[in-house]
């Protein structure tokens, strides 16, 4: 159910999204207080089954999906289409993530939720949108990655194109904008009475994310190579494990230089300014990299901080999370999840934490809150029973 005194409690969301991109924008609005019912074939959502699990449910799951309501409804069964027309004719958010054509056939399209409801405001996800030739391909992260030119501007020194492994980039970058744009027009609705359709894809999503690369790209008649804002830049080894530097104008250079005990480099004419250190970067970059083998990559870290120069030791998630700065901030909550048990929590940025609400928030098992929001939808209990008799919608079992 919605918390109170948060920015969204009283408004109900129609979750019909599977996997990451959707279901991570739903638990932001639940985050702000949303009350999100997720809606699940009786199998559940596949996000369910990947990766780990702890306590019955994956570490992907759990923070794409935690805080919201789950029933389980059979959507090519006619009670179950019927169903899920009446829970979400009572929601004032909806958001579906099926390809283009498919919500059609249950009656959950926008024409069909909206004749009576001009308040509503419906949102889709897809990979390619709904027009094109590619509208009615399938996409998942490391393809979209692929398709968009991500993997080029990622790509090793050489040349070679780099997927970002195991962080599902362009879905969650996908949620971040597709919850943009319902907080937006959630604004709207309330100032102005006014619902809104909403297409939101990982295509348009990539294009919008790489936009000062394709409006470079463009502008330079397709010859615009990497941005070199800085010089030296990049990872270098040390003794221990690699470090992050980035000099970005004469200043740090000239701080960087004196922390190295290399004055002489600052009369280099190679490097005399930051178009000669770009233009002559590799050389330079030589350079450092010889002085910076001499000591640890946390040792130079502090020494480099300390002179005012941008360096850091690249760190483990592990370490990222035990990390002084991050402990101070409260970045990662520890919170006593129902059906989980002991969970960590990262903090939502700019919502209230997790830990800071009177009843903690679900990691609702599949089904586990068929009955309340049918309940909620305004169903007898008679109604309720033969929907779960009839085979329509099923409930979980006590945990």
């Amino acid at each position: 159910m919605t918390a109170p005194n948060l920015p969204l409690s009283g408004i109900r969301v129609f979750d019909l999204s599977q996997g990451v991109a959707g279901p991570y924008c739903t638990m932001m609005l639940a985050a702000q207080g949303a009350d999100v019912i997720k809606v699940e074939p009786f199998d559940g959502d596949w996000i369910r089954n990947a990766i780990d699990r702890y306590s019955g449910h994956g570490p992907a799951a759990i923070t794409v999906n935690i805080g919201k309501r789950s029933i389980a409804i059979d959507l090519k069964h006619p009670d179950g289409t019927a169903l899920a027309q009446r829970i979400a004719g009572s929601c004032d958010i909806v958001l579906e993530s099926f390809r283009p054509g498919v919500v059609e056939k249950f009656g959950l399209d926008y024409d069909s939720l909206s004749a009576n409801r001009p308040g509503l405001i419906y949102a889709s996800i897809s990979g390619f949108g709904r027009s094109g030739p590619l509208r009615e391909h399938g996409v998942i992260d490391q393809i979209m990655q692929a398709f968009s030119g991500w993997m080029t501007l990622n790509g090793d020194a050489d040349g070679t194109p780099r997927r970002t492994p195991n962080v599902v980039v362009t879905d969650q970058i996908t949620g971040l904008y597709a919850y943009q744009a319902i907080s937006s027009a959630l604004i709207g609705s309330l100032r102005f009475g006014r619902g809104a359709r909403i297409d939101i894809s990982l295509i348009s999503a990539m294009a919008a994310f790489l936009s000062p690369r394709i409006t470079g790209h463009i502008l330079s008649g397709g010859t615009a190579g990497k941005v070199a804002f800085a010089a030296p830049t990049g990872d270098y080894p040390t003794r221990d494990g690699l470090l992050m530097l980035a000099v970005r104008n004469a200043g740090e250079f000239d701080r960087l230089c004196a922390a190295l005990d290399r004055s002489d480099l600052l009369e280099d004419p190679r490097f005399a300014t930051l178009a000669s250190r770009i233009t002559h970067a590799t050389a330079l970059e030589g350079v450092i990299a010889e002085i910076l083998m001499a000591r640890s990559a946390l040792e130079w870290e502090e020494k480099l901080s300390k002179r005012g120069v941008m360096a850091c030791a690249v760190r483990t998630v592990g370490q990222f999370i035990d990390d002084p700065q991050t402990r101070a901030l409260g970045l990662i909550e520890s919170i006593d999840v129902p059906n989980v048990g002991p969970c960590p929590l990262v903090q939502l940025p700019g919502a209230a934490p997790w830990a800071n609400r009177a009843t903690p928030p679900e990691m609702p098992a599949i089904g586990q809150h068929s009955a309340d929001i049918m309940r909620d939808a305004g169903m007898t209990q008679a109604e309720i029973d033969q929907h779960l008799t009839n085979g329509c919608v099923r409930a979980a079992p006590p945990v």
